[in-house]
């Protein structure tokens, strides 16, 4: 993370972010604005292709604010295009190939990265990146002009710190027609990298944590075992005289040869396997690795943390091993003895078995405690990435499915009657509005739709459909991020005009996404100050044939659907990467914690095989306990799962505009399940096969020695 986190910085730095964009539907005077706010200004010719399913959103090159990065290739002259690198990389683009766009063909000269593009989504909604389906693409404003004689709209990016933004925005609003005005902060493409890494960080210290804390306790059992195993040398060296500090100073230079071992191959190995780590997760983002970074801080931390562990641990069996006298150092003291179990007497009512195995969990309950963790651990990492997906997938249903019945959604590139268009009856006009939402670092969506509209349906938690009036209806997502009930009322502020507002909320649609809100066309303009007949888009259940002119965006249902599948199909391999770690975890903690167990009662084990016990009864007598373990933490771990990633979409979300609902499928539950039993039985398996092998002849022969 600390690579991807500096590379981040200076990328952003080096090539000068922008504070913010807009969009007008004229062209502004850029050296008023300049004297008269102190901001740079930079204007980005822009359009976008949709051809065969794949939409390019082409700009013009930049060459103060948002300059591009090239990795490979050169910079474009006429006739040539860079491409972004995940575009580049999903359809098997060389430099030098040809790319067709509008029918002209071009040579794509090498990748470009844009620092107001590092996270490459197409729409402000979508989730995750579709480089199949969309793609970002520069070239000289020459070529642009050519190819696109008369484009649409006016794309400017702004630098510098604004004392009033919302005179800024009133200013552009009031004299050039404000349509789109974006701050850093609110922008998805931008702060999504910065959430995301926020959010790894924020799930890299607890499980982090986690490992430590774990690992430690293994350890410290595992070195009180190996200072007991040399009782006979400590015990000797004892009784010939040396002192508690010669002992002291000749066995603790086993944690010493152990740290140094493990901690320097640990390093080493965290190291090589960090890379393709890095790699995994900056494939998210498309962002250029301009530094290669080593983290000394993190290095030091993981040759010091064991060092103090495994010391401690040494020293503490070493002095209560002081403790002993000579006699019992010579001979040894087991520490497990079979008939030194406790004596519980409500176990007394069970069969020998099952009081056996109720007294060795008892006996053990710090170890099954930490059993039981790991698996709540386990459940919580495997259960957010089943979240997540379900999450998409609901969206996907209810949202695109169930609520949004048109097929071609239109925005235009004003507010107007708009005489010059017929609509159709499979066609419906509406009007929109971004607000902030006063006291909270949020905004909101308002939508103006038709009484009666076809287009949109509305439905509240109990599926009963909300009917659209001059009411305002609020999504799900955003009355729970708000806290809002039905009758409240929402204090919210114009994006353009700065006017304040305050609406009363009749009802929360049961949307699973979005900061919406919706009430009726005609209301829409009268309160927001527009005529009765005006608006700003097109929904239409057909394709329109409207001039490229008149529109600033468009988009059909299938294509946003099949975005957001994508972005479910690329989650699985973050699914598949937290199952693998979840596994492995679980497998290790059960493994080890069970090993030691067996290790630590080999005497036991041998005198049962000699009584003529099986070894599947001796088994459940040692370890059936944990089973249980397994399932408390299982069972814990699938609530809090819930709790846990309610409380990070809150975190990550509660101050930019997407909410979405988390919701957990019982498949998802018995997926998670299937997966961490199918480990425990593996572990158990492996332990099995090592209580096989304690011989009683083996116990005997001790004995006798």
């Amino acid at each position: 993370m600390e690579d991807i986190d500096v590379n981040y910085k200076m990328f952003i730095k080096d090539y000068v972010q922008e504070d913010g964009y807009f969009i007008t539907s004229q062209n502004i005077d850029e050296k008023l604005l300049k004297e008269k706010f102190g901001v740079e200004l930079e204007e980005r010719l822009f359009y976008e292709v949709q051809e065969n399913g794949i939409t390019l959103r082409i700009f013009s090159i930049s060459d103060r604010i948002n300059k591009p990065y090239i990795e490979a290739g050169k910079k474009p002259q006429d006739g040539e295009v860079l491409l972004d690198p995940s575009f580049f990389k999903a359809h098997q683009y060389h430099t030098n190939d040809s790319i067709t766009i509008l029918n002209k063909k071009f040579t794509v000269s090498g990748i470009g990265y844009l620092p107001d593009y590092i996270y490459i989504i197409k729409n402000d909604q979508d989730i995750l990146p579709d480089p199949k389906h969309f793609g970002v693409v520069l070239m000289t404003e020459n070529d642009m002009k050519k190819l696109f004689p008369a484009l649409p709209v006016h794309y400017y990016s702004y630098k510098g710190r604004l004392n009033n933004i919302e005179d800024f925005k009133s200013f552009i609003n009031s004299n050039w027609h404000l349509l789109k005005f974006v701050e850093k902060s609110e922008n998805p493409r931008i702060i999504y990298t910065e959430m995301k890494l926020e959010n790894a960080k924020r799930m890299t210290l607890p499980l982090s944590l986690f490992i430590i804390l774990v690992s430690s306790f293994i350890l410290f059992i595992v070195m009180r075992r190996i200072i007991n195993t040399m009782h006979a040398e400590i015990g000797t060296l004892y009784s010939m005289g040396y002192t508690q500090k010669d002992v002291f100073r000749v066995f603790m230079r086993f944690p010493l040869y152990i740290w140094l071992t493990g901690s320097i191959l640990g390093i080493l190995l965290g190291y090589f396997e960090a890379y393709p780590l890095s790699e995994f997760y900056r494939s998210y983002f498309t962002l250029p690795k301009l530094k290669n970074v080593l983290p000394w801080q993190h290095i030091f931390v993981a040759l010091a943390l064991p060092a103090v562990f495994i010391f401690i641990s040494g020293y503490l069996a070493l002095k209560n091993f002081f403790k002993l006298t000579i006699v019992q150092m010579l001979h040894g003291v087991d520490e497990i003895k079979f008939g030194k179990l406790p004596d519980i007497k409500f176990f007394d009512r069970f069969e020998f078995q099952t009081k056996i195995m109720l007294k060795y969990g008892y006996r053990h309950f710090a170890r099954e405690l930490v059993l039981a963790v790991g698996i709540i651990f386990s459940t919580i990492l495997m259960m957010y990435g089943m979240t997540a997906k379900d999450s998409i997938v609901v969206a996907i249903e209810r949202t695109y499915e169930k609520n949004f019945k048109y097929e071609y959604l239109y925005l235009l590139n004003s507010v107007s009657t708009h005489p010059e268009i017929k609509l159709t009856n499979q066609a419906e006009p509406y009007n929109v509005m971004s607000f902030d939402i006063e006291g909270r670092k949020l905004s909101i969506m308002i939508y103006g739709i038709k009484k009666d509209s076809q287009m949109i349906k509305l439905y509240d938690n109990k599926g009963n459909e909300i009917p659209i009036s001059n009411k305002l209806v609020i999504s799900r997502p955003l009355a729970n991020k708000l806290g809002l009930k039905e009758g409240d009322k929402i204090h919210i502020k114009s994006k353009f005009t700065d006017k304040k507002y305050t609406l009363k909320v009749y009802k929360i649609a049961d949307l699973p996404v979005g900061n919406s809100g919706y009430m009726d066309l005609e209301s829409f303009n009268k309160i927001f100050g527009y005529s009765r007949e005006e608006y700003i888009g097109i929904f239409s259940k057909e394709k329109l044939s409207l001039s490229n002119n008149l529109i600033f965006e468009s988009y059909s249902k299938s294509e946003l659907v099949n975005t957001i599948k994508a972005s479910a199909g690329d989650l699985s391999k973050t699914i598949e990467v937290m199952a693998l770690v979840a596994a492995i975890l679980a497998l290790l903690i059960v493994y080890v914690l069970s090993t030691l167990t067996v290790n630590e009662n080999k005497k036991n084990i041998g005198i049962l095989k000699m009584l003529g016990y099986r070894e599947g009864s001796i088994f459940k007598m040692m370890l059936g306990f944990n089973n249980f373990s397994f399932l408390a933490g299982f069972i814990i771990g699938v609530p809090l799962s819930k709790i846990t990633m309610d409380s990070l979409m809150n975190a990550a979300t509660k101050d930019i505009d997407f909410a979405m609902m988390l919701d957990v499928s019982t498949k998802s539950i018995f997926s998670t399940f299937a997966v961490l039993f199918f480990v425990f039985v593996v572990s158990r398996f492996l332990v099995r096969r090592k209580m096989a092998k304690v011989m009683p002849v083996e116990i005997l022969r001790e004995q006798v020695d």
